[in-house]
């Protein structure tokens, strides 16, 4: 992102940076700026309903210094967020999140729970949010039953 400078010292330097042994920065910025420049090669597309030409885009070669800096940033974190929900998706249990959009929001106060009269209410409700009941889909996952089907369906 340095040879982005104007300064021309600066565009020579060769920085290393230490940042573990899975990600690599010089590998991210590269394939960030491909992408970009994949972007304005494709073209602006139409994602949402408002109407053509509604919103601008920043185009890559158009840009210059801060402004190229902060478009690698944005690419690079909005690519790393979606590794991040793809493997959250992949996960059963710790994934479940992924799906809570169209979930009933219940509004549960610190009253509502200290005037529950049973210590099994708060059990089983807590246990419904995470999944952690036994039905039959879990009692075959946690080896407690071969089949997971229902036998009332």
């Amino acid at each position: 992102m340095l040879e982005e400078s104007d300064d021309p010292v600066v565009k020579t330097v060769q920085t290393s940076l230490k940042t573990g042994r899975k990600w690599k920065v010089t590998e991210a910025v590269d394939e960030a700026k491909e992408c970009l420049k994949m972007k304005e090669v494709i073209g602006q597309t139409q994602t949402v309903r408002i109407g053509l030409g509604s919103t601008t885009a920043k185009w890559w070669s158009k840009t210059e210094g801060k402004e190229k800096r902060d478009m690698i940033i944005d690419e690079i974190r909005n690519k790393e967020d979606s590794t991040r929900v793809q493997k959250a998706v992949q996960q059963p249990q710790q994934g479940q999140w992924t799906n809570w959009d169209t979930a009933i929001q219940r509004s549960l106060t610190w009253n509502d729970i200290w005037h529950m009269n049973k210590p099994l209410r708060i059990s089983f409700l807590i246990r419904s949010v995470y999944d952690l009941l036994p039905s039959n889909a879990n009692l075959e996952r946690w080896g407690k039953k071969d089949d997971p089907t229902c036998p009332l369906c």
